[in-house]
């Protein structure tokens, strides 16, 4: 059961599943708005609202590509006696706390960028030249043995409490930030490419996210991950080279 592979999803409970979807719309529609009127972004840097709108990003983007490991765990849970009910919020707290700490160290990166005057009105990387440094980067680290091995954490939840069940809210706090961890340490270096995309579009959100996912659910996930890292630096050393 440890071992459980995400693509054997249980239903999960109904409260459950239905606080997921509920984070999740409520993230989009926040996004969708903040899109649809970029001067909630007060045409400058604005250490908050640019730390809500990653926050924001994170539970849009990266709760949905969590949402399988979650029910995982809460099927893993069930069957405690008493207490298990609140496990798995507990759980997607943890995970959700990982990206939050993602989310102020990109809040950090784009006052940098904006400081050097790197970006460009909607928030991208101003010139083809970094851009495509950025895509070759990402790209490269999709080879590398530390995108597998957090990919693999990632894809297998349960491995994280193999060596204990998390029968408290502690533990349970504690394995979803684990996981959180791992999957921020797998999916950095494509969220680093919404600064070439533009910082608030929908598009590329839509992409990664939908990349992410498949990289977790995939039967050859280090294949995707290649083949993705292939096309950035095919991107990349375009724009370098053009």
């Amino acid at each position: 059961m440890l071992h459980r592979p995400l693509q054997a999803l249980p239903a999960g409970p109904l409260p459950l599943v239905a606080s997921l979807i509920l984070a999740a719309v409520a993230g989009w529609a926040y996004l969708i708005d903040m899109a649809t009127d970029m001067s909630a972004m007060g045409g400058g840097f604005l250490a908050g609202p640019t730390f809500v709108m990653w926050t924001a990003m994170m539970v849009a983007m990266m709760l949905p590509t969590a949402a399988p490991a979650i029910l995982v765990f809460a099927a893993t849970t069930r069957r405690l006696p008493g207490r298990s009910a609140p496990l798995p919020y507990l759980f997607a707290g943890g995970y959700l706390l990982a990206w939050t700490g993602f989310a102020a160290l990109a809040t950090a990166a784009q006052w940098g960028l904006h400081e050097l005057a790197l970006l460009s009105p909607d928030q991208a990387l101003g010139t083809p030249t970094w851009a495509g440094v950025v895509l070759l980067g990402a790209g490269l680290f999709q080879w590398t043995r530390l995108k597998d091995a957090c990919l693999r954490g990632c894809r297998s939840p349960m491995g994280l409490v193999a060596q204990g069940l998390p029968d408290r809210p502690g533990r349970a706090l504690r394995a979803g930030l684990r996981l959180g961890l791992y999957c921020t340490g797998c999916c950095w270096a494509l969220m680093a490419l919404m600064f070439v995309g533009g910082v608030m579009s929908l598009a590329w959100m839509a992409g990664l996210t939908l990349c992410i996912l498949l990289e977790k659910l995939t039967r050859q996930p280090r294949r995707l991950s290649q083949g993705v890292g292939l096309g950035l630096i095919a991107y990349g050393g375009w724009l370098l080279l053009g």
